[in-house]
């Protein structure tokens, strides 16, 4: 331990007197060592640390199968059969998500409230702090006694943090509500975008077959499998489907709950910290070079050292000390950096995660970045600390202090040279690739235009708008206000906007299928307004979009989607034609009025799906997305919007009021980010690279003035020794080109999932990288080959 101390008292005292070479080496490996703490939090935080339920493992997400959707949300019947018929599982919760309005104050507020069946929060294994949970009459039909369960953020927001909140009354859509149970602080859950206010329970109607809309997690048994538990859920959908006329057979999809909440953030997160493991490995080459240089110039040192006693080992033990030193205080500074860098990284990872795992510099963050310190300094300080030690000792002896040189071309410092350019290579091939993806994202059509339109979200009480007529009858006059307001081209609503999050679908009958075995379809559904296809203008393509004679007492009728006609019209002609729906209508069917272009409903890279539209006025809904075309700056509107609602119904709450290209910044914030933090470190990678080749270049350089100046004085033109420097740099570049060509090309296919409309192995894109790559190389080899080429002969002559 004491000659541990004396080395890195040592260590410390050289590096003080090297400060320009002490700087160059902290920054660089703090950069390196900042980025991967950062990623490492993010990783640690989503996918190594588990969910904060109890047994988390044993949590399964489930969907039905359909034939067009593999995750489809279940009907109740078919939840119920599960749960009852189900051996692999101890239990299965289902939950959809709901906006409420809270009045009774001096402001109607918006509350996010969480339907759920009654048995969610024991599956989970979370009790409420205060209070009770849900009990099964609690959720039976006609109960007078309204519950819910609210957040230990409302209560304290909402509901003053009040010792006697249990029992307390809520106006929830104009019915009155007891609050029976707080959950405790930190709970979230992951599946809805922002955190829930409160929760009710839900009632499975053994009777809404088709209906499509509750999403279901799952425990399940101990000692079973997912893939066994899996496929007896399979068994007990086959068997409902034979014994319950108003059921489509449906397979089963399963995912580990985890694994799923972090499937699209996975790719995302293994790929950039491969990107900083490779800057980290190009900053630890870079320093390993410079320490060879100072090892190469404090040979004779080494070998004085070694004539007075000095053991192999011990001579290595203080070359690593330094190495080691160097590592610390990069990591110490990292530490600065990773705070400006966690900003970064939670703009790629979903909102619902990070609320249930934060990403922080926890303890295990703070043990990795030292772990990283200290191996980093011993990576890059190996090779000189081993060529330190294993030096001829006598010959150096036997030397003058002035003579005491090295190798200008020492095989060591160009492999380290060609690793960096290999591997910045390989980051700028896949930054490339991201920009091009994030480019064909930008330049999606999403079969709607999205600039100049405002939107916002309504849900209207069912007490006080329980009748059909009663929200025909205060949509209809919200619309004739803002159709008033002034610069509006067009206002309509739909139930499910686009890229909203929202969705609903179902069964539907079409009318003259021969074969009784497929004449059972499942289609996305939205409910529409007329003028709604006009303010996001949306095309159409055939027939007409709705209008005054789609009326409640009109008849019956829909508008579909071109992918909807290609899925189950094979592409024919579909005016004329009729559908049923068999969740909604009683044995009447619909024709099809119109068909309008496809809209990318859930994410811009994803292909549009089967649409069905139908008319608000004979299927009016409570909760519905206002949209409105005007030709000055949405968010100027918001006030206007505002106090048109307020004269319509000053009770009623309006929330989500932003103009929709907003939701398109949304689409394009992950591939963004990406592709910056990407092009960040391939950017650092290349300028590490060319420091590298300068470096290598200049002292070689250096080391054969001598042998410069003497084929000068032969007679050598200047351009000769210009072409015999840049030859070396330029095999040093074909070298490390060559390797980074071949490992971007194996590795470039771990992109594949992170890709939209560009291929891995585009050839341009490893050509230009390429190209550009060497250009840096070779600009970097130039300056000391123009230097070489002008040395004064009768100054080298007289240098050794």
């Amino acid at each position: 331990m004491d000659s541990l101390r004396q080395d890195f008292r040592y260590a410390l005292r050289t590096l003080r007197h090297s400060p320009g070479f002490t700087l160059a080496a902290v920054l660089t490996l703090a950069l390196a060592i900042g980025a991967n703490t950062v990623l490492f939090s993010a990783i640690h935080a989503m996918l190594l640390r588990p969910l904060p339920f109890q047994m988390p493992e044993q949590l399964v997400r489930l969907w039905c199968k359909q034939e067009v959707i593999s995750t489809a949300s279940l009907s109740p019947p078919e939840l119920l059969g599960w749960r009852e018929h189900g051996r692999g599982f101890t239990g299965l919760a289902g939950f959809t998500r709901q906006d409420l309005s809270r009045t009774g104050g001096d402001t109607p507020e918006r509350v996010r409230a969480g339907r759920v069946t009654t048995n969610f929060f024991k599956l989970l294994g979370v009790a409420p702090a205060q209070g009770r949970d849900f009990l099964d009459e609690d959720a039976q039909p006609g109960n007078s006694s309204s519950v819910v369960v609210v957040s230990h953020r409302f209560w304290r927001k909402s509901l003053g943090g009040a010792a006697d909140a249990v029992g307390s009354s809520l106006q929830l859509d104009g019915r009155t509500h007891t609050v029976v149970g707080i959950l405790p602080e930190g709970f979230t859950f992951p599946e809805f975008n922002e955190d829930a206010d409160l929760w009710q329970p839900h009632w499975l109607d053994p009777e809404a077959h088709g209906n499509h809309y509750m999403q279901v997690v799952g425990r399940m048994a101990p000692g079973v499998t997912l893939e066994a538990a899996t496929e007896d859920l399979l068994r007990v959908a086959l068997a409902i489907a034979r014994t319950e006329p108003g059921e489509k057979p449906h397979k089963v999809t399963s995912a580990l709950w985890q694994q799923y909440l972090t499937s699209s953030s996975r790719p995302v997160l293994w790929t950039l910290w491969a990107a900083v493991g490779f800057v980290l490995l190009i900053a630890c080459a870079n320093v390993a070079n410079l320490l060879l240089v100072r090892a190469l110039a404090r040979q004779r040192d080494g070998a004085i050292r070694a004539a007075l006693g000095a053991s192999r080992g011990r001579r290595m033990q203080q070359a690593l000390a330094e190495s080691v030193l160097l590592g610390l205080f990069g990591g110490a500074l990292g530490l600065l950096l990773v705070l400006w860098g966690m900003e970064l990284v939670r703009a790629l990872l979903p909102q619902s995660m990070l609320r249930m795992a934060p990403v922080e510099l926890s303890v295990p963050a703070l043990l990795f970045s030292l772990a990283l310190s200290v191996g980093a300094g011993l990576l890059f300080g190996l090779a000189p600390a081993l060529h330190t030690a294993g030096m001829d000792v006598l010959p150096l002896l036997k030397q003058s202090g002035s003579a005491v040189g090295a190798r200008a071309n020492h095989p060591l410092r160009n492999a380290l040279v060609a690793v960096q350019l290999a591997l910045a290579l390989v980051l700028l091939v896949g930054t490339v690739l991201m920009v091009q993806t994030l480019r064909n994202v930008q330049a999606v059509d999403p079969g709607f235009d999205a600039e100049g339109v405002l939107t916002a979200r309504l849900s209207l009480p069912e007490v006080k708008y329980g009748t059909p007529d009663r929200l025909r009858g205060f949509y209809g006059e919200l619309l004739e206000r803002l159709r008033a307001l002034p610069d509006t081209e067009a206002v309509g609503l739909v139930n499910d906007a686009p890229l909203g999050g929202t969705n609903a679908n179902g069964n539907f009958t079409l009318e003259g299928a021969m074969d009784q075995n497929t004449d059972r379809y499942l289609t996305e559904f939205r409910v529409a307004s007329p003028d709604y296809f006009r303010a996001m203008r949306i095309a159409v393509r055939q027939g007409r979009e709705f209008g005054a004679q789609d009326s409640a007492k009109g008849a019956p009728t829909i508008i579909v989607n071109e992918a909807f006609v290609r899925a189950f019209l094979e592409g024919g002609n579909a005016l004329g034609r009729r559908v049923r729906l068999d969740w909604s209508d009683s044995g009447s069917f619909r024709e099809i009025v119109g068909v309008v272009e496809d809209v990318r409903h859930f994410r811009l890279t994803e292909p549009a799906t089967p649409e069905a539209y139908l008319p608000y006025e004979q299927y009016p809904v409570k909760t519905m997305s206002v949209l409105m075309r005007t030709r000055r700056e949405p968010s100027m509107l918001v006030s206007s919007v505002r106090q048109e609602l307020k004269a319509v119904d000053a009770e009623q709450p309006i929330y989500d009021l932003a103009p929709f290209a907003d939701r398109m910044d949304r689409q394009l914030s992950r591939p963004l980010a990406t592709a910056r933090l990407l092009a960040a470190f391939a950017l650092l990678a290349v300028i590490l690279a060319g420091v590298g080749v300068y470096g290598v270049m200049a002292y070689a350089v250096g080391q054969r003035t001598r042998e410069l100046g003497i084929r000068l004085a032969l007679g050598a033109h200047p351009r000769q020794v210009l072409g015999l420097v840049m030859r070396q740099g330029l095999q040093l570049t074909l070298v490390g080109v060559g390797v980074g060509l071949l490992a971007a090309f194996g590795c470039m296919r771990l992109l594949t999932t992170l890709l939209y409309g560009v291929q891995a192995n585009e050839p341009g894109v490893y050509v230009s990288v390429a190209a550009v790559l060497a250009s840096v190389s070779l600009m970097a080899t130039w300056f000391p080959a123009l230097r070489a080429s002008r040395v004064s002969p009768s100054i080298s002559l007289r240098a050794e």
